[in-house]
């Protein structure tokens, strides 16, 4: 799966499953619309059709033979590695859970990379109701499992000590 962007006037594509990001000329950002996988060695003729009007048949010809290149290399339209494990692991029952108990921090550090504790969302403290419908779902959704990690995240977690 690829995203397409334009940004800064960059044509900017991300392949989503390989994590290559490629910046590419206008011919080859409108070629990607034509185009879909499996590509074959040779630009398949519906795309050089659309682009002839612009574009010279040696212009078509490298930009495919470089979009070709990299999906043989497998940073484009690359395989997503995860799929076969997918029905597993949503099968499988939860043994964690992470629970943002506080949106506040009484340190207030001006480098911390949480905006000095809010997210920069504003000053928020979980309700206790919350936090024990979130272990109760932790404990229905485990299945059995004897050992579980709650872990308490936020800010300052201890802002919230109440909930904890």
């Amino acid at each position: 799966m690829i995203h397409k962007y334009q940004l800064n006037g960059c044509n900017i594509v991300l392949d989503v499953h390989s994590g290559g990001v490629h910046i590419v000329d206008d011919l080859t950002y409108r070629m990607l619309d034509l185009i879909q996988p499996p590509l074959q060695p040779v630009c398949p003729e519906t795309a050089r059709d659309v682009l002839a009007d612009t574009y010279t048949d040696a212009e078509i010809t490298e930009a495919y033979q470089e979009l070709y290149q990299m999906y043989q290399d497998g940073v484009l339209f690359s395989e997503d590695d995860y799929a076969q494990f997918a029905d597993r692991m949503v099968a499988s029952p939860i043994k964690a859970m992470c629970l943002h108990i506080s949106h506040d921090c009484n340190l207030r550090c001006k480098y911390c990379f949480a905006s000095t504790g809010d997210f920069g969302q504003g000053r928020m403290l979980m309700p206790v109701e919350t936090g024990k419908k979130a272990i109760d779902f932790l404990l229905e959704h485990s299945k059995g499992r004897r050992n579980l990690e709650l872990d308490f995240f936020g800010g300052e977690p201890l802002m919230n000590c109440g909930a904890v």
